[in-house]
């Protein structure tokens, strides 16, 4: 039986000064959502000028169903994915030997387990059940088997981070809800954090990275490409085009090319 043990440490050494400061913001930035987020609030689905284009062809009782049910499928994928975040920082903290990594890790578990909290309680506010993308699953039960850190980061914290970055931006600006638009700048705050360790950690290890290991993520990273881009049905522009061009400008800071 395969179990990964964490590398020991007699003292606080530090191998990395710049994970502990974004470990000191970690501690300073915690929120709670059960009283930061006023859940009474109902949500709110569509805008009155989203209902005037459909000219009175739909009752506003059905306008709003439907409305519901594209956000649950998106949603639940958020869900999903926050649930994938929070098993994958639990692997990563054996997997990353450097004790201040494991403390910034420490602090996402708890981040993500807020964000499994913020988007579940949404859910249920929304009142719809949804299907899960069998393309999502298998990615993160990709990302679950992964032997290597570089993988399992470049996947959570780079694409699968990045890619929900984009939509919180476009939630936080345009969504017609207070109560997502209040959540989502909570949740944002935490996820520029993410994307910082993200870069710092990857940019340091593949300094000294071994050919075949930079070979071996370069090769998965292109894989995440084209398995995001079928997913999300959107090869070419709008917001897909600008999220994969804030990937590469990521992977590109690690040092890191797409094949």
């Amino acid at each position: 039986m395969n179990i990964d043990r964490p590398t020991w440490h007699r003292r606080l050494s530090v191998a990395m000064p710049e994970q502990l400061d974004l470990y000191e913001k970690t501690k300073a930035l915690q929120w709670n959502a059960t009283d930061a987020v006023d859940w009474s609030q109902p949500v709110r689905n569509y805008t009155e000028a989203a209902y005037a284009a459909t000219g009175g062809r739909i009752s506003r009782e059905d306008f709003d169903r439907i409305c519901a049910e594209r956000r649950a499928f998106t949603f639940t994928q958020l869900f999903f994915g926050e649930q994938a975040a929070l098993a994958l920082c639990a692997q990563l903290i054996n997997q990353c030997p450097e004790l201040e990594a494991r403390m910034v890790l420490a602090g996402q578990v708890i981040d993500e387990a807020r964000h499994v909290e913020v988007f579940g309680r949404y859910l249920d506010k929304l009142g719809v059940d949804a299907p899960l993308d069998p393309m999502l699953e298998g990615i993160v039960h990709q990302l679950l088997d992964s032997d290597f850190y570089g993988e399992k980061i470049v996947g959570m914290q780079i694409f699968l981070e990045g890619i929900a970055v984009g939509l919180f931006q476009v939630f936080a600006q345009e969504s017609p809800d207070p109560l997502l638009r209040e959540l989502m700048r909570g949740v944002l705050r935490d996820e520029s954090r993410h994307a910082g360790f993200g870069v710092m950690y990857l940019a340091d290890k593949f300094e000294r990275a071994t050919p075949a290991e930079r070979r071996r993520t370069e090769h998965f990273v292109g894989d995440l490409f084209r398995g995001f881009g079928m997913m999300m049905g959107a090869p070419g522009g709008g917001f897909l085009a600008g999220t994969f061009e804030d990937i590469r400008h990521r992977l590109r800071q690690i040092g890191l090319e797409v094949r």
